[in-house]
């Protein structure tokens, strides 16, 4: 074990929702979630409920990976979305209360 980091993920797996796949890749500290599309990312949102019940979720999530060492990159092909965990860290994001999450708008 290297620094902080509790767990080590190697993974390689094709999930299907919906009729789209999503990848999940994990090398190490860093897993990586591709979707095909942003469509399917808000429909993942939509179904965990309402907006708080959302964010409470990530919220506990984010901080469970970044206990654990663990980050969470969600994308699409071309595109990174959001950082989840240990490698997240947003001022904006802290200041409503999100803790270990990052927004990539560029």
């Amino acid at each position: 074990m290297t620094g902080d980091r509790l767990l080590c993920v190697d993974a390689d797996l094709v999930i299907e929702i919906g009729g789209q796949q999503l990848f999940l890749k994990g090398s190490g500290s860093a897993i990586v979630l591709e979707l095909p599309s942003l469509a399917l990312a808000i429909k993942i949102v939509r179904d965990l409920g309402s907006l708080r019940a959302a964010g409470a979720r990530l919220s506990a999530t984010s901080s469970a990976l970044k206990a654990v060492g663990l980050t969470v990159i969600v994308r699409k092909p071309r595109r990174r979305l959001m950082t989840i965990g240990q490698g997240g860290d947003s001022w904006l994001l802290r200041l409503f209360d999100f803790a270990n999450v990052q927004f990539h708008v560029s």
